[in-house]
């Protein structure tokens, strides 16, 4: 990574939490919905929201920066996801940075690592493409 790129602030690490999670809330919401409707017609086990939940947080996150290398919140702040050594991070990298993000702890590693765990066990951070 270029050491004159900057990285992205708390400040729109939070507000990338809160528009994804509010995206991730009303998808999983529908999904949850519209299986509960056809299990409840169609003979099958129901679930909770909170599977859908988890689930849709896995597969927007992995999907999206597998693809875009951003999330939606990502896309409309300019930021965008890079390995450590400024390339193109590999699939298990998305892979454990989707998986931490669906546990709850993840934003704890900003108290003693300025950056969440998610970022630091994949070896990514967060840019600026402006």
């Amino acid at each position: 990574m270029n050491t004159t790129t900057p990285t992205i602030g708390e400040g729109t690490r939070i507000m990338h939490f809160f528009l994804d999670t509010l995206i991730i809330c009303f998808l999983s919401y529908f999904i949850y919905k519209w299986y509960n409707f056809y299990a409840f017609y169609g003979y099958f086990k129901p679930f909770r929201y909170g599977y859908f939940f988890f689930a849709v947080t896995w597969v927007y996150t992995f999907l999206f920066e597998l693809l875009f290398c951003r999330t939606i919140a990502k896309m409309l702040t300019k930021t965008k996801v890079i390995s450590t050594s400024g390339k193109r991070p590999t699939i298990f990298q998305f892979f454990v940075r989707a998986t931490l993000r669906t546990s709850l702890v993840t934003m704890f590693g900003m108290a003693w690592n300025e950056q969440p765990l998610h970022d630091t066990f994949s070896k990514t951070t967060l840019v600026s493409t402006r």
